[in-house]
């Protein structure tokens, strides 16, 4: 057993041990470069079911070595999100607005679209001393401190709304980042919490899910305990549907941090689920490989499209590189590169018919998979065929 990050006591059993695994943001220029590993254990704690990963890697090492280097977080629903927050109770156009982040700049900017001025974010250089350039929200997880948090208080005011979007998954330490934010919020404030849904990705087995970036992998009822074991009482909760992974919004406002922790009511449904889920991850593992070997053996070569980490995890968790030739990308940042942990090459889609190619397997978003599908017509005219690795995808390898 290992400690809870929201808990707090040695109560997290470890489920899924990929091994040491490779930081998916290190694109590699010279393919025999020695990388660095970090082990990457999975388990869930017993008593709230949250999953986790109990020992993540250090900031200083998730840090991105290229300034290219994004990610993208799901907006549709902001428009929505922002005027449901204009009328809340006690908010006004001279609400103070703080974002913690750079992913919050598109939510503050909807908010002075609608005459709501008095906005500010958190500057990563000014305010929390980094110094590096093309940090993350893994850096700014990491300096955000409960003391970080009152001095920026003392500094610039309590605020009536703090918006922080796609970081709490990050945190390593879970309840300490809860209690910076709790000293940025005015007693009556509210907290806009935002973090990907991973309940569906358990169910249907989605093994992408699982990133060395991600510390704590909620579903609606562990999030909402979560925000609950950081003092916050729950105003409102919602879950933002989106076809590969769901939105989980929680607006907030400070509360009285429970004195011990309690098993969860959910617990029997969050426990099953994951334990269903690393059974099913082991289990695919030696699945794929066959597949792969065999197909490779009776059809032709394999690729795969898409170099982001949601391929590189896909490659390294089940060990395919030997079974893969390239992975195909027309990011000009990208192709001439090599994968992390693999060393695949890195190339553009052209490859797919110059190494005549006979199975591309789609390691990017679903929703990107008929643009890539129509972009390389050409492929698939020639005999090649397009499969996906994400099982909820219409395009789904099965094997």
């Amino acid at each position: 057993m290992t400690l809870c990050h929201v808990c707090g006591i040695e109560a997290v059993a470890q489920l899924v041990d990929l091994g040491p695994q490779p930081i998916c943001n290190r694109f590699l220029i010279d393919p025999q470069a020695q990388q660095y590993l970090h082990p990457m254990v999975i388990g869930q704690c017993d008593l709230c079911g949250l999953a986790q990963i109990s020992d993540p890697v250090a900031a200083g090492e998730v840090r991105p070595r290229f300034d290219w280097i994004t990610y993208n977080e799901p907006e549709p629903h902001l428009d929505a999100l922002v005027e449901r927050i204009t009328l809340l109770p006690g908010v006004s156009k001279s609400s103070r607005i703080c974002g913690v982040s750079f992913k919050d700049d598109s939510t503050l900017a909807r908010f002075e679209r609608l005459g709501f001025l008095n906005t500010w974010r958190i500057n990563p250089a000014v305010d929390l001393g980094i110094r590096e350039t093309g940090i993350g929200v893994e850096t700014i997880q990491d300096r955000l401190t409960p003391q970080m948090g009152a001095r920026l208080r003392d500094q610039y005011g309590p605020f009536d709304i703090v918006v922080v979007r796609h970081i709490i998954e990050h945190a390593h330490d879970v309840l300490g980042f809860m209690s910076a934010l709790r000293e940025l919020v005015s007693p009556t404030g509210y907290i806009v919490f935002e973090a990907p849904d991973c309940e569906r990705a358990f169910e249907k087995d989605e093994f992408t899910t699982l990133w060395e970036e991600h510390v704590a992998y909620f579903t609606p009822a562990t999030y909402c305990r979560t925000l609950e074991a950081g003092g916050f009482a729950l105003v409102e909760f919602t879950v933002y549907p989106y076809p590969f992974e769901n939105s989980l919004i929680a607006i907030a406002r400070r509360g009285r941090k429970p004195e011990r922790s309690v098993p969860s009511s959910a617990l029997a449904t969050e426990t099953a689920r994951f334990r269903k889920f690393a059974q099913a991850l082991s289990q695919y593992g030696e699945r794929i490989e066959r597949y792969l070997d065999d197909y490779g053996a009776r059809h032709g070569k394999v690729a795969v499209f898409g170099a982001g980490h949601l391929a590189a995890t896909y490659i390294n968790i089940f060990g395919l590189a030997p079974l893969i030739e390239f992975v195909a990308d027309d990011n000009p940042n990208k192709c001439g590169l090599f994968m992390p942990g693999s060393a695949l090459p890195i190339r553009a889609s052209v490859a797919l018919l110059e190494e005549n190619i006979k199975l591309c397997l789609l390691g990017l978003s679903p929703q990107s998979e008929d643009k890539v599908v129509a972009n390389n017509h050409g492929f698939v005219e020639r005999g090649g065929s397009f499969s996906s690795i994400f099982a909820t995808s219409a395009r789904a390898l099965r094997v």
